[in-house]
C-alpha cells in the first residue's frame, strides 16, 4: 500500500508541479536530454556506486547501533525479491517525479537535496551517526539532481530505484 501511495501520490504531485508551474511539457520531461540508453546506463551506474558507498557507511563499526535499529525496522515486513523491486521502483518513480522534476526546478538542486534528506530523517542534531549518513546522502541526492538536469528524469529514477533495491536486498534478504 505504501508503495502505491508513494508512486501515485508523490508522482502525481510532482507531475502537477511540472504541468502548472514550469515551462516544460510532460513529454519533454520524459524525453530527457540524452538517449534512453544513456539515461539507463548513467542511472544504473550511479545507483550501484551510491548503494555501495551507503553500504560502506552502514557496515562501518561506528554505525552499529543505527544499523541494528534500521535492520529491525525494515525487517518488520516479510520481504521478497519482487517486493523489494516493487517498493524500490515506486519510491524511485514517485519521489523523483516529486523532488527532481517538481521541486528542484523551483527551489534548486542543493535546497531540494537537503529537503529530501531531512524528510527522510537522516539529518538529526541529536544523533551524529545518522547525520554522517545524512550528509553523504545529500551528495548522492545531489547526484540524482545532476542526473536529472544533464540526462533526464529517467536517469534519476533508475539511479534511485537501483540504490533502494540494493540497500533493501542487502538489509532484508542478505541480512548484512
Amino acid at each position: 500500500m505504501l508503495g502505491w501511495i508513494t508512486l501515485l501520490g508523490f508522482g502525481l504531485a510532482g507531475l502537477s508541479l511540472v504541468y502548472f508551474f514550469q515551462e516544460i511539457t510532460l513529454m519533454e520531461l520524459f524525453e530527457g536530454h540524452r538517449s534512453l540508453f544513456v539515461q539507463l546506463i548513467s542511472g544504473l551506474v550511479s545507483g550501484i556506486i551510491g548503494a555501495f558507498i551507503a553500504l560502506k557507511i552502514i557496515n562501518a563499526p561506528f554505525f552499529r547501533i543505527e544499523k541494528q535499529k534500521y535492520n529491525a525496522l525494515i525487517n518488520t515486513w516479510p520481504w521478497t525479491i519482487k517486493g523489494i523491486v516493487f517498493i524500490s521502483m515506486c519510491a524511485g518513480v514517485g519521489e523523483e517525479l516529486l523532488f527532481r522534476a517538481g521541486i528542484q526546478p523551483l527551489l534548486g538542486l542543493w535546497v531540494t537535496a537537503v529537503l529530501f534528506v531531512l524528510i527522510h530523517g537522516y539529518l538529526n542534531p541529536w544523533n551524529w551517526r545518522i547525520s554522517v549518513y545524512g550528509f553523504v546522502m545529500i551528495f548522492f541526492i545531489a547526484v540524482l539532481g545532476i542526473l536529472f538536469e544533464k540526462y533526464g528524469i529517467l536517469s534519476a529514477i533508475i539511479a534511485h530505484s537501483v540504490f533502494d533495491a540494493i540497500l533493501l536486498y542487502w538489509i532484508a534478504i542478505k541480512k548484512s
